[in-house]
């Protein structure tokens, strides 16, 4: 450790083989941190027979007996461990499955109007809404609607089980052995729709969107009287949460479970609202299937094999994209620093970008095809989510160094190279 640094603390993290957890991992053993990691290693994250990573133990935390021994030193908990959304292995494990005692588990432009001249900027969002499509290519007809997302609540049961279950368990458990620091990896997604306002009214927290506005390509939020276009601006971590999926509810069971946790016990916790997280895996040969969920990795997916990235709706979402290794330091940062009480905090870059100008700046750096505006969308999906950085800026020292325009220029270049 650093002369002047903070004192050495031993840290359980959960989910420590996962995306972030991995990340969070290393960054913490580099700060001087002794840090007992564990992982349940779940199939549908890191396939079949995955190996151990070193310096892992293969353990869920709904496993009272396996976890309470390894909390008996530990100053502090930094509670990764989550079933993900995975587009990509959906069909792999059928939801009827569902069960607690098992440890398998499942898992879009060209501009945007925006109300606050504040010089803040925005963020991103991972899960985009639930339901059936509703309006498909730009000239297509209805049989050819079909757009790749979310499952409605088919993994519901699936979610419950890891994630509100296990922060159950855990949170029991360090109220036994008197562990009272805890970090939770929370997400954006339990915000749901962001929060807007109308020329001469408002703020606006609105539902879902028209159909019929949809259907005939208008995708800004309306306001419910005057029917005047809403603009976007950046909300704080006191706005109501609004999950709009399954994946997103149990987010936000784990944040209730863990205020309530807070209430009975004294306790302290950080809950890190990660924004769109981007940028590759811990580079130790393992494939970690989450880091190729999310919209970024699919528009690398489309420009590695040299198609155009398709940005749906009129590509005009805004969101705010966060590197996985600015997310991981915030992480490390909450560690080291004490809040008073349950605090949420967003994490997120600060620079809000529409998904346009994120696949254009992906297709710039390789040299790849031009971003192609499809129009899909669905009832459920998010027009924006944008919101204020300020709290952790204040709380933890936390500025993500890693801008957008550069992260994700880099991140499409190793993923495909210039063509």
């Amino acid at each position: 450790m650093n002369a002047g640094g903070p004192d050495p603390l031993r840290v359980l993290v959960t989910g420590a083989a996962g995306y972030l957890g991995s990340h969070v991992h290393r960054a913490l053993l580099a700060a001087g941190h002794q840090v007992v990691a564990i992982d349940a290693l779940l199939e549908t994250v890191h396939g079949p027979n995955p190996v151990v990573p070193e310096n892992v133990s293969r353990i869920d935390i709904r496993d009272q007996g396996a976890l309470e021994p390894l909390l008996g030193e530990v100053d502090a908990v930094c509670h990764l461990a989550t079933a993900v959304p995975l587009p990509q292995v959906r069909g792999a494990i059928e939801p009827v499955r569902a069960d607690p005692s098992n440890p398998a588990s499942p898992q879009d432009v060209p501009h945007s109007r925006r109300a606050s001249a504040d010089g803040l900027r925005g963020r991103e969002d991972s899960a985009h809404g639930a339901g059936p499509c509703v309006r498909g290519p730009v000239g297509a007809g209805r049989a050819a609607t079909d757009r790749p997302g979310a499952e409605g609540m088919r993994w519901a049961a699936l979610y419950a089980a890891h994630n509100d279950v296990g922060t159950a368990v855990l949170l029991a458990a360090m109220e036994r052995e008197g562990v009272r620091r805890l970090v939770l990896g929370s997400s954006v997604a339990v915000y749901g729709e962001g929060r807007y306002r109308g020329v001469r009214s408002g703020p606006f927290y609105p539902g879902l969107r028209r159909r019929g506005d949809l259907d005939r390509g208008l995708f800004d939020h309306r306001a419910p009287r005057s029917g005047e276009v809403l603009t976007w601006e950046p909300m704080g971590e006191d706005a109501p949460l609004r999950p709009r999926s399954a994946y997103a509810a149990s987010k936000v069971a784990q944040e209730q479970y863990a205020l309530a946790w807070v209430a009975n016990t004294g306790g302290q916790a950080a809950v890190l609202r990660y924004h769109n997280l981007y940028g590759d895996p811990v580079a130790d040969g393992r494939r970690v299937r989450s880091a190729e969920s999310g919209v970024v990795a699919r528009f690398r997916a489309e420009l590695a094999a040299g198609r155009p990235p398709r940005v749906f709706e009129d590509g005009g979402q805004v969101r705010d994209f966060v590197h996985v290794r600015d997310a991981a330091l915030a992480t490390v940062a909450a560690v080291e620093r004490p809040v008073p009480g349950f605090v949420p905090l967003n994490i997120a870059s600060g620079r809000p970008l529409t998904l346009w100008e994120v696949a254009s700046t992906m297709a710039k750096a390789v040299d790849g095809p031009s971003p192609v505006v499809t129009g899909q969308c669905r009832v459920t999906d998010i027009r924006h989510v944008v919101a204020h950085p300020e709290r952790a800026r204040h709380a933890l020292d936390f500025t993500a160094p890693t801008t957008p325009a550069k992260g994700l220029a880099d991140y499409a270049r190793r993923g495909t190279g210039p063509r």
